[in-house]
C-alpha cells in the first residue's frame, strides 16, 4: 500500500512536485473525511504487514473505524514497546530496505528505522512540501550546515526535499567558521539550514573576522533541533538575535525520525504545519485523553504511507499544543506550537514543574555561551538535581545564573566546562543534545 501516491507525486516519473494538489489546501471538512479513510486503510495495511500490529489489533477490523473517536480508542504505541520489540515493527522484506536511520539515543538506546525506496521518495515529498510552505523556490541557493552522518534522518531528508523542489543545494556539513565564510562567499546562498546555536556562533565569529553577515544575501534561516518560539508563539530572544545577526527571517522545522516526517513553519510563521496526507496528529494528557486546542499535552502521531516501519498512535514524548483555526497562508492543515519539552524531561524543583524550553530558551539567548548541556539527576520525590554545564568564560557565571533565575523563577548551579567535555556528556550519537536525563539511567539500574 502506497497512500502517498494519491498526492502531488502521483503518476510522476521521474518525480515531479505539484504542491497545489496537497491535502493542506482542502477545506477542514474535506481533510477530515480523507483522514478517516486514510486511517481505515492504514489499520488494514499494518494488520497485513506488521508482526507487532497483527497481534496488537487482532480483534480490530479496519471497517470498525468510522469516526475519529473509534480510532482514538485504539491502543497507543509507546517508545518502550518500539525499543524493546523493534524487529516486530519491521514491515518490509529485508531485500526492499535501502536505507537505515536511527533516533538520537538521548532518551535511551537508539531505535534503528528501516526505509524502502518508496519511503525515501515519501521523505523527499514531505520535506519539499515543508520547504515550499516557507517560500523556498528553485531560484534559491541553500547551504546545509547539518550532519549527514551518524545515521541521521534530518540532513538526508532536507537534502532530498530541496533537490525535489529544485533548489540548488550545497552540503556544507558542520564546518569551521573559516570554511563557512568561504562557502558563503563562493556559493552565495539565500538560505541556511542548521541549529540556532551553530548559526548564531557562526555569525558572531565571522563578524569578529570582519565578515558582514547582514547583507550577505541570506534571506532565510531554517533552524532545526531547537525551538525559537515561546509558548505564546512570539519569537524568543534567541530567534530575534539570529534575525538581527543575519538580517534574515528565522523559521523552525521539527523532525520526527521514527515517523519520517517534519512539522515546519510556513511564510506566516504561526506554527508547524502537518501534512495530512502523511500524518495524523493528536495531543493527549497524561491519561491519554485528548486536550483542547491551545492546551499543552503529549504529541501522538500516526504515519501514512510508510513501508519499512509503519506506526499507529505513536507517543512521541514531546510536549506541544494544537493551534486553533486555519492559517493565513491558505492551508487548513493542523498546526502545532513549539516543543515545550519532553514528558520525561520535566524539571521538578521543590514541587514546581519547569518546562525545559524555558531554560534552553534562556541559555540560547546569551552570546557568552558557546555550548551547554543540562544534566538532570534524581534527588528526592519533590526535586530533581540539575546542573548546567556551559562553555563560557568564568567571569560570566553570575550573569548566566541571574538570567536563568529570571526566566525560570528558580536557581540552578552553573558549571564552567568546555565544548569537548560537554560533547562527551551527550554521548556519541548526536552533537546537539541539550538535555541529558540521568534519572532514567538511575531508574534502569
Amino acid at each position: 500500500m502506497k497512500p502517498f501516491r494519491d498526492t502531488p507525486l502521483q503518476g510522476a516519473s521521474p518525480l515531479k512536485f505539484n504542491p497545489k494538489l496537497s491535502w493542506e489546501f482542502l477545506s477542514a471538512d474535506e481533510i477530515a473525511d480523507k483522514t478517516i479513510r486514510a486511517l481505515r486503510n492504514h489499520i488494514k495495511h499494518v494488520k497485513e504487514v506488521s508482526p507487532y500490529y497483527k497481534e496488537a489489533f487482532w480483534d480490530i477490523a479496519a471497517d470498525d473505524i468510522k469516526h475519529l473517536d473509534d480510532f482514538h480508542r485504539l491502543a497507543f504505541t509507546g517508545r518502550t514497546s518500539l525499543a524493546e520489540h523493534t524487529a516486530k515493527f519491521f514491515a518490509a522484506a529485508p531485500g526492499d530496505i535501502v536505507e537505515t536511520v536511527a533516533t538520537g539515543g538521548a532518551t535511551g538506546k537508539p531505535i534503528f528505522c528501516p526505509l524502502t525506496a518508496n519511503d525515501l521518495e515519501r521523505l523527499a515529498f514531505s520535506e519539499a512540501l515543508s520547504f515550499h510552505s516557507m517560500g523556498i523556490t528553485p531560484e534559491d541557493r541553500v547551504l546545509l550546515f547539518v550532519g549527514l552522518d551518524r545515521w541521521t534522518l534530518g540532513g538526508m531528508g532536507y537534502y532530498r526535499g530541496l533537490t525535489l523542489l529544485g533548489a540548488n543545494t550545497g552540503r556544507a556539513g558542520v564546518a569551521t567558521h573559516d570554511l563557512c565564510k568561504q562557502y558563503i562567499e563562493s556559493f552565495k546562498p539565500t538560505i541556511l539550514i542548521g541549529s540556532p546555536l551553530y548559526l548564531r556562533r557562526m555569525a558572531i565569529d565571522m563578524g569578529k573576522a570582519g565578515f558582514a553577515t547582514r547583507g550577505c544575501g541570506v534571506t532565510r534561516l531554517v533552524c532545526v533541533g531547537e525551538s525559537l518560539k515561546n509558548q505564546d508563539m512570539e519569537m524568543n530572544m534567541a530567534g530575534k538575535r539570529l534575525e538581527e545577526l543575519w538580517g534574515a527571517k528565522a523559521f523552525v522545522s521539527y523532525t520526527l525520525t521514527e515517523l519520517e516526517d517534519s512539522f515546519c513553519e510556513c511564510t506566516e510563521q504561526r506554527g508547524g504545519h502537518i501534512h495530512p496526507e502523511l500524518l495524523y496528529p493528536e495531543i493527549v494528557d497524561d491519561s491519554g485523553k485528548p486536550v483542547a486546542d491551545g492546551v499543552p499535552g503529549e504529541l501522538v502521531v500516526t504515519s501514512f504511507g510508510i513501508e519499512g516501519m509503519p506506526l499507529v498512535r505513536y507517543r512521541t514524548g514531546d510536549i506541544t499544543f494544537k493551534l486553533q483555526g486555519s492559517c493565513q497562508c491558505g492551508r487548513n492543515s493542523i498546526r502545532i506550537g513549539p516543543i515545550l519539552g519532553r514528558t520525561n524531561e520535566m524539571i521538578r524543583q521543590r514541587g514546581v514543574s519547569v518546562f525545559p524550553l524555558t531554560v534552553t530558551n534562556a541559555l540560547d539567548e546569551m552570546d557568552e555561551i558557546n555550548d551547554y548541556c543540562i544534566i538532570i539527576e534524581n534527588d528526592d520525590a519533590k526535586s530533581d538535581r540539575v546542573s548546567i554545564h556551559v562553555a563560557a568564560a568564568p567571569s560570566s557565571v553570575e550573569k548566566i545564573a541571574n538570567h536563568i533565575r529570571d526566566a525560570a523563577k528558580v536557581s540552578f548551579p552553573i558549571l564552567i566546562s568546555n565544548i569537548s567535555t560537554i560533547q562527551s556528556m551527550r554521548g556519541s550519537w548526536r552533537r546537539n543534545v541539550r538535555i541529558v536525563d540521568w534519572r532514567q539511567q538511575a531508574h534502569r539500574r
